[in-house]
């Protein structure tokens, strides 16, 4: 079906390195339906992302604008942040939101703009025997399982969020009944942490080893807990297995697109929100004081007919460039406040310069700001402001190599450029923060089990 304005289906999937995808480079083959979107769009090489957790990455990706601005990104999102959202729909796109996230729901104000939102909430609840003090100690004993199978019962933990599986049915029902042209966005969590693929959980051993992943992820998070090779080695695979899984079900979207006539004429977007670190700085997961590439580097993929495909992007781009990028497509001008811009002229070929980045850790009374340019990258740290350092991307992709001090002139140069950031985010503070909300049992539950509270 062609329209003058093509569809647009954004896919923001937690927690999925750049590096883990075989057409970033990764060695094995575990993302073939994510590679052809590649090859048959425009990939890419050097996006990174505004921010280094859910949080901090998602303000910029939906609206354009960092973290640390009106007020920050700890409470709901801001209503005085521009909402792309709303101006698609102003101009007769129908607009649909299907989050899989507790941090990206109603309650933190994702809704905006959306004609339709659904918070897609997991109707499991953990076993009884989790609540009575000790329990979880059982459920980390295989034999606990044993008994428990006897009966008919299998306790396995309780999912976090709703499946892949069930995101795609969601999406699916909802394009085969939309009018046109439509935007949808959906979030994967399945990817995140504790990584477990729940329906695969079926024997004693698998059960009562998801309960011991859980609560040692949990410690290696908030009490500093080691990782040694044998669980690296396990929660990799884990990782792996759920990343095969997610590329599988983002194939089985585009197949249905294609059932519906849809794909010749869509803009399929493909982001991560944030990578995460397999023990390169000595921790696991995405802690929010990281901001080296195994975080900052993501994956970004734009799928549309009209665009050409097989492109690879070389120059640095941003997530702050995902919605005026989706607004240019839908022949939409950019919001006052937005911070990004249009990547189609990179696309075609007009620009060849790479996009200055500005990733943000913002927490509580600690700020954290990396600026990379398409050689050097500068980390700031408001706890120790006066310890910056910087890295040679070109000659150090791995950055351990802190050359602060060999290239003062540099430093000069980026610290302007901070104070810059700084001076900008504080003039937007007027809009104020808006209060962490108040959350209900469960949503602290699912909370702790992502690792996002203690």
């Amino acid at each position: 079906m062609q329209t003058d304005r093509p569809n647009i289906l954004l896919l923001t999937v937690d927690t999925l390195r750049a590096d883990m995808l075989s057409c970033y480079g990764y060695p094995e083959q575990i993302t073939p339906n994510i590679d052809a979107l590649a090859a048959s769009g425009t990939r890419f090489d050097q996006a990174i992302t505004g921010g280094s957790w859910t949080q901090a990455a998602f303000p910029v990706i939906m609206t354009s604008t960092y973290a640390s601005m009106y007020g920050g990104c700890l409470g709901p999102l801001s209503p005085a942040r521009p909402s792309p959202v709303e101006a698609l729909a102003r101009s007769g796109y129908s607009t649909a939101g299907f989050s899989t996230s507790p941090l990206l729901s109603r309650t933190y104000g994702y809704q905006r703009g959306f004609e339709y939102f659904y918070d897609l909430l997991p109707s499991e609840r953990d076993p009884r025997l989790r609540r009575v003090k000790g329990g979880e100690r059982l459920l980390r004993l295989t034999v606990t399982h044993h008994l428990s199978g006897f009966f008919g019962k299998r306790m396995r933990p309780a999912r976090l969020y709703v499946s892949a599986e069930t995101l795609v049915d969601a999406v699916s029902k909802w394009i085969h009944g939309s009018s046109k042209p439509f935007f949808a966005w959906a979030h994967f969590m399945d990817i995140h942490w504790p990584y477990h693929l729940e329906e695969s959980l079926s024997t004693a051993r698998e059960i009562s080893q998801a309960w011991q992943d859980m609560g040692h992820l949990h410690r290696v998070n908030w009490n500093g807990a080691t990782i040694n090779a044998a669980q690296r080695a396990h929660y990799l695979e884990l990782y792996k297995l759920a990343v095969r899984y997610t590329d599988g079900q983002i194939g089985r979207l585009v197949e249905s697109l294609e059932t519906e006539g849809l794909l010749d004429d869509i803009a399929i977007i493909l982001i991560s929100d944030h990578g995460e670190e397999f023990l390169e700085r000595g921790q696991w997961g995405h802690f929010e004081t990281n901001l080296y590439d195994e975080i900052l580097h993501i994956p970004f993929i734009l799928h549309h007919p009209r665009l050409g495909q097989g492109k690879v992007v070389k120059q640095q781009v941003r997530t702050l460039d995902v919605m005026p990028t989706i607004l240019e497509l839908g022949g939409c001008e950019i919001l006052e406040g937005m911070e990004g811009t249009s990547l189609v002229p990179w696309i075609i070929g007009k620009e060849d310069e790479s996009l200055e980045s500005i990733s943000e850790m913002w927490r509580d009374s600690r700020h954290m700001v990396a600026i990379r340019d398409g050689t050097y990258k500068y980390i700031w740290d408001s706890r120790h402001p006066d310890r910056v350092e910087l890295y040679n991307l070109s000659e150090d992709p791995g950055e351990r190599r802190n050359v602060a001090g060999d290239r003062p002139e540099l430093i000069g140069e980026f610290r302007e450029k901070l104070e810059d950031h700084l001076r900008r985010a504080a003039a937007t503070s007027a809009a104020g923060r808006i209060a962490e909300p108040e959350m209900e049992a469960e949503m602290i539950r699912r909370l702790r089990d992502l690792g996002y509270v203690e």
